[in-house]
């Protein structure tokens, strides 16, 4: 009987590692086929993209494919799915950061963008929603907003500390997701920045705006070098002479 037990007990684990193994193995295979659908929606578009046109990249035929994902829909499902789960993710980091709101909002757009400039992210279909089925639609909707309300919230809560000047929460929302999202309909990774670089400029202005310092502002010359036209003297009080 111990002898049995004892064998049974040395198949469990070796039973449970190979279930494993093949769930892993079948998740890799499918980030496989999402990466290059979404490469291909990337270059072709949505609307000009097959599963023929994934299976062949793939090098599988369809049934195959299909073993993954059903249709076209699914794919795009999948692509919009892992999106929404990096901005999740990204308030999760906000979440138990211990700053400000401004901190907070860096910390989770940042983390957003790096989902976006991913090989599963960086797709412009996910600004599509009109060709997702009507229930997928309505449920990558509600996630959305609910992504939107999180970051109302931590903007409203910026104002709040003083982290962020006063503003209307949900219009600033609104600029922030809207520059955000955007990214995957320009960025490409052969052009001349880098998802670094991107991501501390946007920051950046994102924390600063656009508008210059009092301390940055080009200051006017003085002393012998100084302009003397028309409008310098009349800013000094001379009024030129009628002509």
């Amino acid at each position: 009987m111990n002898d049995t037990s004892t064998g049974a007990s040395s198949r469990a684990p070796s039973s449970g590692r190979a279930a494993f193994d093949r769930d892993e193995q079948r998740r890799r295979k499918r980030e496989a086929v999402l990466r290059v659908a979404a490469s291909a929606f990337n270059r072709r578009g949505f609307a000009n993209t097959s599963m023929d046109d994934v299976a062949s990249v793939l090098g599988v035929s369809k049934p195959t494919l299909y073993q993954y994902f059903k249709s076209k829909q699914e794919l795009l499902y999948a692509c919009h799915q892992v999106a929404m789960d990096n901005g999740e993710a990204g308030l999760a980091l906000a979440a138990v950061h211990r700053g400000t709101g401004l901190e907070k909002l860096i910390i989770y757009l940042r983390r957003y963008m790096e989902g976006i400039f991913g090989d599963l992210g960086n797709c412009p279909v996910l600004t599509d929603v009109d060709s997702l089925t009507p229930d997928d639609r309505a449920t990558v909707v509600a996630r959305r907003k609910r992504i939107s309300h999180a970051t109302k919230d931590l903007i409203a809560l910026g104002v709040a500390d003083g982290s962020i000047t006063p503003c209307d929460p949900k219009l600033a929302s609104l600029f922030a997701l809207g520059v955000v999202n955007w990214i995957p309909a320009w960025y490409r990774d052969t052009g001349p920045n880098a998802p670094e670089e991107i991501m501390e400029s946007f920051a950046a202005l994102l924390t600063s705006g656009l508008a210059a310092r009092p301390a940055t502002r080009r200051k006017r010359p003085n002393g012998p070098h100084a302009p003397e036209g028309r409008d310098a003297k009349v800013r000094g009080g001379a009024r030129p002479p009628r002509t």
